[in-house]
C-alpha cells in the first residue's frame, strides 16, 4: 500500500491531460470584430475611457490564452518528464536481494 508521500503517474495520461488543455484553451479565442464596431465611443469623454479599457481586456484575454494554452502546458510536460527522469534514476540506483541473498 502506497503511503502519501508516494506519486503514481500514467505519463500517457499525463500527457492526454496536458494537451487536451493547450488545445481547449488555444480554441478559446475572443473575437475582436466588436471592437472595431466601438468607434461611435469616442463621441464623450467616458466613451473613451471605455474604449480604452476595452481594448486593454481584449489585449489581456489573448494574453491569458497564449499562457494557458502555450506556457501552461510547456511547464506541465517540463514538469512530467522531471518526475520520469528522477523515478528513472531512483529505480536504477535500487539494489534488490532474492531470499537467497544474491543481488539483482
Amino acid at each position: 500500500m502506497a503511503n502519501e508521500n508516494s506519486v503514481f503517474m500514467d505519463t500517457g495520461v499525463f500527457t492526454g491531460i496536458v494537451d487536451d488543455i493547450g488545445g481547449a484553451a488555444s480554441a478559446c479565442v475572443l473575437s475582436d470584430e466588436p471592437l472595431a464596431n466601438v468607434d461611435f465611443l469616442d463621441d464623450s469623454d467616458v466613451g473613451k475611457e471605455l474604449h480604452v479599457l476595452l481594448k486593454e481586456a481584449y489585449k489581456m484575454t489573448e494574453l491569458h490564452r497564449t499562457e494557458t494554452s502555450e506556457s501552461l502546458p510547456r511547464g506541465l510536460l517540463k514538469l512530467r518528464d522531471s518526475m520520469t527522469a528522477v523515478d528513472d534514476a531512483l529505480s536504477k540506483s535500487l539494489v534488490v536481494e532474492s531470499p537467497g541473498g544474491k543481488q539483482k
